[in-house]
């Protein structure tokens, strides 16, 4: 179910790069609408007096609906809840970097420098200039005995 769901959203255009929709949100609307199709009766009743079993257990959809109904106040609570405190970060601080600084990287413009500088110095800084290594063997400033003594 998960990997349908994230080919759906990647199909739709809809970022999200780690999976939180898929993982967590799929995965919570399933919990809550299959405790509509499998809750035992005695189980139900133990937790909330006057309510009704599962789908299989009763042949109610008394139950589903109840999941149904609670799947859709608790997705309203998080997503107007989840928009108002975007909307007012957006006015305070902005959401969004400018199109130069996100192409430049954004190691670059929050924190002044390559988050892996190893990657731009050149092979030949390395050591990696291409001669073989047991025939570079002896030549570094170790070997050097102006250097170590």
């Amino acid at each position: 179910m998960i990997v349908v769901e994230g080919v759906l959203l990647i199909d739709k255009k809809i970022d999200d790069p780690i999976g939180v929709l898929s993982a967590h949100g799929l995965a919570g609307i399933w919990g809550g609408l299959s405790l509509g199709l499998f809750a035992a009766p005695r189980l139900a009743a133990y937790n909330l007096p006057g309510s009704h079993g599962g789908l299989f257990y009763t042949g109610s959809l008394t139950q589903m609906g109840s999941q149904a109904l609670a799947i859709v106040v608790v997705f309203a609570f998080v997503f107007s809840t989840s928009y108002a405190v975007f909307w007012v970060t957006n006015k305070i601080y902005g959401l969004r970097v400018s199109p130069e600084m996100e192409n430049a990287g954004l190691d670059i413009s929050e924190h002044g420098m390559y988050g892996y500088p190893e990657q731009f110095i050149p092979a030949a800084e390395f050591g990696l200039s291409g001669v073989p290594a047991l025939e570079r063997v002896g030549t570094g400033p170790i070997s050097d005995p102006e250097v170590t003594t």
